[in-house]
């Protein structure tokens, strides 16, 4: 709905609900999790639903059945199916397809003036359809939004359900969170809770498509979501979204397009787009509720392809991972700049890096903890040989996974005992004999090749305990041949594990540019 403002410019309609988000309280729109919807990223996911749908490209149809949005805002969604429908109907009774648009276009809100907002935007993209309407047989602008809760079950099923919906965690009451228990595990985030409803509400040859974070394909959380999708409606395609920042506001985490059908193809196409859409490549069809490995580069694809062939991981050869124990701002009091009696020495995720574990000067503030509390030599100390990894690393940073061996010789030389803080994962055998020795295992964590993998895994910066604990592993034939390897032996052992060889010497010109000597 164009208006000319004071210097006769136009305002379109997608930057009439720009406007009235921005216009919202920045405490209102963080509570509520909303966020306007780029025009670039709504022609996109329609684009994606179009191809999931089956419809041809390049040229306008129809739509095939209802569209709905269960999280509507102020329309920017529908827009861009109304427009397509609207043009492939030209030719059409435009009093018919007026009277049609209802049962072919639906976006819910429980915000009331989000409801009218769209009803105010929709309907002006009728109305050259309306004027073409002999005066006698014009009825009134369908109502296309209705203000509701979009979780709401028992609708009409649409052909296509279409989303960009709120985000954030919440507190259910029991009756509603035993009503999602299929697909909650832990916190609830509403986010995910729409993309059930939205499968729920999808007719069987339908499309589920949905802008949302990245959070879903990985982490424990989200497992039993991944699950019911992965059996109900499995992925279809994606687009990771470069350039996250700005696009919403105070929103830091990687976002994606992603569509879901019940008859998925048998490899799942990813993309990525930053002004243009450039393919990244094809992996197989996600399944089950464990990791969902998804390539965010096209360099990376074969490694998640062969990945998500592998049936061992971290976990089943005999190896668990935790959060370190100690919340620093908790224990302040605790905290001392030097030893003494009853103190154990603190490793920060700062003595984490370059493969040994060290003593970073910036931390030496805070050292050491002092075992004041009842349990703290049953939870807080650590005695034996662990591997560490930092939990949070920088966006800067040139790795994901950042590993060091905490050796028996390590570990003694700082006191025998240490305290680690909970920016840091501790990695424990859970077998008296593990399929990978926990040496070999802090050097293959620190290989180009498990960085690259772990990138597939999340676009997050963190690195939880459950995604470590998921990493895929080849056979315990091959973790074998690992051990004893020299640095550049062990690289290319784990390319070779994880990648064609095709793949494999871009790998090695890549590692030798940055290591002296080059690979065998």
């Amino acid at each position: 709905m164009p208006r000319i403002d004071e210097v006769g410019s136009f305002t379109s309609s997608e930057q009439l609900g720009q406007l009235y988000v921005e216009s919202l309280a920045g405490a209102e729109r963080a509570k509520e999790g909303k966020h306007y919807t780029p025009a670039v990223l709504a022609e996109r996911l329609w684009d994606m639903t179009r191809s999931a749908l089956g419809l041809p490209r390049g040229k306008d149809r129809r739509l095939p059945g209802l569209v709905r949005d269960p999280a509507c805002g102020a329309g920017a969604l529908l827009l861009p199916p109304l427009r397509e429908h609207l043009r492939a109907s030209y030719k059409d009774d435009p009093a018919i397809t007026m009277r049609s648009l209802g049962s072919l276009i639906a976006g819910v809100d429980m915000d009331l003036w989000s409801a009218w907002l769209t009803n105010v935007i929709l309907g002006a993209e009728t109305l050259s359809t309306l004027a073409r309407v002999p005066e006698a047989r014009r009825s009134p602008v369908p109502v296309l939004a209705t203000a509701g809760d979009g979780l709401e079950e028992g609708r009409e099923k649409a052909a296509a359900t279409i989303m960009n919906p709120p985000y954030g965690r919440l507190r259910l009451a029991d009756d509603v969170r035993a009503g999602f228990a299929h697909v909650l595990y832990g916190h609830a985030n509403i986010y995910g809770m729409f993309m059930a409803a939205g499968a729920d509400n999808t007719a069987q040859d339908g499309v589920l498509s949905c802008l949302v974070p990245t959070s879903f394909t990985a982490g424990r959380y989200f497992h039993k979501l991944r699950g019911h999708l992965g059996e109900m409606m499995p992925m279809h395609a994606v687009n990771f979204v470069d350039g996250r920042n700005g696009v919403f506001n105070g929103v830091l985490q990687e976002t994606c397009l992603v569509t879901f059908r019940r008859k998925p193809p048998r490899r799942v196409r990813i993309t990525r787009s930053n002004g243009h859409v450039e393919n990244v490549g094809e992996v197989p069809v996600p399944k089950g509720d464990g990791l969902w490995l998804l390539p965010r580069e096209s360099r990376d694809a074969a490694i998640a392809a062969a990945a998500a062939r592998m049936t061992l991981t971290l976990e089943t050869a005999g190896w668990h991972a935790s959060t370190g124990p100690l919340v620093w701002n908790r224990r302040k009091a605790d905290l001392h700049s030097r030893p003494g009696k009853n103190r154990a020495m603190i490793l920060w995720g700062a003595d984490i890096d370059g493969g040994e574990v060290h003593r970073d000067a910036t931390r030496d503030k805070a050292r050491f903890l002092a075992l004041n509390v009842k349990s703290d030599l049953n939870v807080m100390v650590l005695e034996e040989p662990a591997v560490l990894v930092q939990r949070t690393t920088a966006p800067e940073q040139s790795r994901r996974i950042v590993a060091a061996d905490l050796s028996q010789e390590k570990l003694d030389s700082l006191g025998g005992r240490v305290v680690v803080e909970n920016h840091v994962n501790v990695l424990r055998p859970t077998a008296a004999v593990p399929l990978i020795p926990r040496a070999t295992l802090a050097r293959v964590l620190q290989t180009r090749t498990m960085d690259r993998l772990m990138r597939c895994i999340s676009g997050s910066v963190a690195v939880s305990s459950y995604e470590i604990d998921s990493l895929p592993l080849p056979d315990a034939r091959v973790l074998a041949s690992w051990e004893g390897l020299d640095d550049l032996e062990l690289e290319r052992a784990v390319a070779l594990a994880y990648t064609p060889g095709a793949k494999i010497e871009r790998q090695q010109g890549s590692y030798a540019r940055h290591h002296t000597g080059s690979l065998p």
